[in-house]
């Protein structure tokens, strides 16, 4: 690792439980009067969302996130209240998801994984104690990433849901130009080429086809170039001649993501669900503005 201070700096950050309220945030607490019919709402989706930001990052509950949040607005005596753990819940609901690649400089690379979140159910103590059956419910977590470990797009689906089925939505998200799309052998398939290329028409396809797969009738295709190379010099060859070990940054990408919020998700109907791994998802990219590891081989 080149940069140890600075990482070592940027892990102690993370941990840093300094919290200020800045005059814009104060000022915006509340939302503007529009006029409309009706009772305004109390807050603003500002107010809900740092509040729900808080609870992921600090892992409370709802009614001890109020309560953090109101002793932290008593110790700076700022003149706001706060969203009680009711509003929370039914404004997560519908809170607006801002693009996460507006708010960051996303490099050229989209690599894509998944993995499962679990959202209820019997422990293996429980299980082994009791004798009685899991009964989970999962949800399956699907993440876009960068080569500067940036998470650009996420997407929470019922475990149902196919991997290659959530690629249009995560390219939804995308606003920015890219030139190489990485994901496992899950994804292979034209469909995920054609969608990655009618968003980008130059990008670069790196899926690895399964042994079994065949050239198409007109073989021009990418995916028809990598089953080419790895019939004349296996699949080894064809990872090193393509970047596909950098797929391994959407896997440390899960890991980190499950490491730092947990195996389990909080909240137990889905539209709160996609909100809390929004702001999860949020909340990685701050952590790793604030420094990741530089290693090289030696």
């Amino acid at each position: 690792m080149t940069n140890w201070h600075e990482y070592n700096n940027g892990l102690r950050r993370r941990g840093d439980i300094t919290i200020w309220f800045t005059g814009a945030a104060i000022a915006e607490w509340r939302p503007t009067r529009t006029g409309a019919r009706g009772r305004p709402q109390e807050y603003s989706n500002l107010a809900i969302e740092t509040t729900l930001f808080i609870r992921q990052v600090f892992h409370l509950p709802l009614r001890q996130t109020e309560g953090f949040m109101n002793s932290l607005a008593g110790i700076m005596k700022v003149d706001i209240t706060i969203p009680d753990f009711s509003s929370l819940s039914k404004r997560s609901i519908k809170l607006p998801r801002h693009t996460l690649t507006k708010a960051m400089e996303p490099g050229s690379l989209v690599i894509v994984d998944s993995t499962g979140l679990k959202v209820y159910g019997k422990d293996e103590w429980h299980q082994e104690k009791h004798g009685v059956p899991a009964r989970r419910t999962w949800r399956k977590l699907h993440l876009a990433v960068d080569e500067n470990h940036q998470l650009l797009a996420c997407e929470l689906t019922p475990p149902e849901i196919g991997d290659p089925t959530a690629i249009p939505d995560l390219l939804a998200q995308i606003d920015t130009p890219f030139e190489t799309f990485i994901a496992d052998g899950a994804y292979d398939g034209e469909p995920i080429s054609h969608a990655v290329l009618n968003q980008q028409p130059n990008a670069q396809v790196i899926i690895p086809p399964h042994k079994t797969a065949v050239r198409s009738a007109a073989g021009d295709t990418q995916r028809d170039g990598h089953i080419k190379v790895i019939d004349q010099h296996g699949r080894i060859a064809w990872q090193k001649k393509t970047g596909y070990g950098l797929r391994n940054y959407a896997e440390l990408a899960v890991q980190r993501y499950k490491r730092i919020f947990g195996k389990a998700m909080k909240a137990r109907a889905v539209p709160q669900q996609k909100t809390e791994a929004w702001i999860s998802a949020s909340a990685l990219n701050r952590m790793t503005n604030l420094g990741m590891p530089v290693s090289v081989k030696f």
